[in-house]
Parts: C-alpha cells; structure tokens; sequence
C-alpha cells in the first residue's frame, strides 16, 4: 500500500508543479523547479549512467535531434497563439529564456530520467502520465490535433526509453536523446521569440 502511495504521489509530481506554477501562476521558471525540488526530494537512487558503444548511441539518439528543425518548421502552423506572446505570458522572454536553454536542455533531461526511470519499471501507467503532464503546457501553445500528436509521440518515446534502459542497463541512451530533443526544442523557442 506504501509503495503504490509513494507511487502516485511520484506520478503525479509533475502534475503539482505544473498546475500550480504554469496553469495558475503562468510561470515557467517556477513550474520546472517545483517539478525538480520534487524529483531531488523522492529521489533514493543514482541510476547507471555508464557509457554504452557510441554507435548505439547514436543510432538510438539520432532521431532525438530532429525535435529542434521539425519544431523550426512546423511552429508557425501548428500554434494557437504567437510564440513571443505565449513565452511572456510565462515569464520565459529575454534573459529569462536565455537562462532555460542550459538548465531546460541540460538539467532537465537529467532530472526528468532519474524520476522517471523507476516508475517506468513498476507500472505502465507512467509511460501515459510522462506524456500526460506534457499536454498541461502544450495545450496554452499548440493546437488541438498537435497536444494530441505530441502526447502520442511522448508516450511512445517513453516506452522506447524503457526498453532501450532494460537492454543497455543503462540510463545513457536516454539522457542522451532527451538532451538532444529538449535543446533543440529550447534553442528553436529561442531563435523563434
């Protein structure tokens, strides 16, 4: 009973810190360090971050890197609102956003990996629930068809995740392509402000 309550509480993490902070306070510094004091809180473990062959690496990364140009591309068409308005609106302009390029494309990944890494390997419900949170911020940017896409696409790069983990035993391969995906988005929302 303990750990399926310490579970849920885990799942929904990210779903504290984003509801308050974006979806009330509409701050995005805010909503990412609430989800990352949390992360530091329940986390009792240091995930194996050895290296494995850079081929496969790169062969399980590489798609990760294509986040950035398609969001280049295709921002302009499947946004509700200006993306300049929309990252004021959250307190992510100037030196603000600068600032989130290392710790967003960086710190982040790292974070979002080591909470996500047991609770992949105790239920399936937390592949939809990595995904899930994600729709609380995209649905103040992106069109509806596009919250959809993109909770299909995070849902199933959360189970890919989990194999890859299972089969390197190792938590590398992840971080990798999460780092890849998150700065590459960072940097486009940048260059696009």
């Amino acid at each position: 009973m303990i750990n399926n309550l310490k579970t849920s509480i885990k799942l929904l993490a990210p779903y504290i810190a984003v509801g308050i902070f974006w979806c009330i306070f509409k701050n995005g510094w805010l909503a990412i360090l609430a989800y990352h004091i949390q992360i530091v809180l329940w986390s009792r473990h240091i995930p194996n971050m050895s290296l494995p062959k850079p081929k496969r690496i790169m062969l399980i990364a590489m798609p990760a890197t294509l986040a950035g140009p398609l969001l280049y591309f295709l921002l302009p068409y499947i946004t509700q609102t200006e993306l300049s308005v929309w990252l004021k609106e959250y307190h992510l302009s100037g030196l603000s956003l600068a600032l989130m390029i290392p710790y967003f494309g960086l710190v982040h990944p790292i974070l979002e990996q080591i909470h996500w890494e047991p609770l992949r390997e105790q239920t399936i419900t937390s592949h939809f629930a990595f995904a899930g949170y994600h729709v609380l911020v995209l649905y103040s940017l992106l069109t509806i068809p596009w919250v959809a896409s993109c909770f299909i696409v995070l849902t199933i790069t959360s189970f890919m995740w989990y194999k890859v983990t299972l089969q390197s035993k190792t938590l590398a391969i992840p971080v990798a392509s999460h780092i890849l995906a998150d700065l590459g988005i960072v940097i486009v929302a940048w260059l696009q402000r």
